[in-house]
């Protein structure tokens, strides 16, 4: 009895660890990084945004307006 009594206090201890947050306090340096490097990504989409662009201005303008166009032709029944 006695054991059955131990191990379930140590498993209700076990399940209580797991369900516990920790929450961490921010410091100031930590917010500077984070900040610091949501500016890193906004920039690197921006700049890979701005390359897509040009890429697209380039590719489009490699197209031939005056190209052959697909004509299904339909058949008189």
């Amino acid at each position: 009895m006695q054991q059955h009594q131990i191990i379930l206090q140590l498993l209700s201890g076990i399940y209580m660890q797991k369900h516990t947050k920790v929450h961490p306090a921010t410091t100031p340096s930590k917010q500077s990084d984070y900040a610091s490097q949501q500016a890193a990504r906004v920039s690197a989409q921006q700049k890979a945004e701005n390359e897509r662009a040009q890429k697209r201005l380039e590719m489009d303008a490699r197209l031939d307006v005056n190209a052959s166009k697909w004509r299904y032709v339909c058949n008189g029944e």
